[in-house]
């Protein structure tokens, strides 16, 4: 399960993203748990990158969903 309020105060704290950006990250992530449920497993892109519903969403959407991994991450790992 995504900690959406959670991430959305962190983005808001650590980045300079306007509200509307710290949203479209937020539905990335959760776009990403839907097609593969998030884990914190290292290798957890690289099995998102060979589900078949990833696979079909256009270049762009992609790279977003990317991005929002690494930064759920990075914010799941903060210490």
């Amino acid at each position: 399960m995504i900690q959406e309020k959670e991430f959305r105060v962190w983005l808001t704290e650590n980045y300079t993203y306007s509200p509307a950006v710290v949203g479209d990250i937020v539905s990335r992530i959760k776009r990403a748990n839907r097609i593969l449920e998030f884990n914190l497993d290292d290798a957890y892109q690289f099995y998102l990158e060979h589900e078949e519903s990833y696979k079909v969403l256009s270049v762009s959407v992609r790279s977003q969903i990317k991005k929002a991994v690494k930064l759920y991450q990075a914010y799941m790992k903060k210490g």
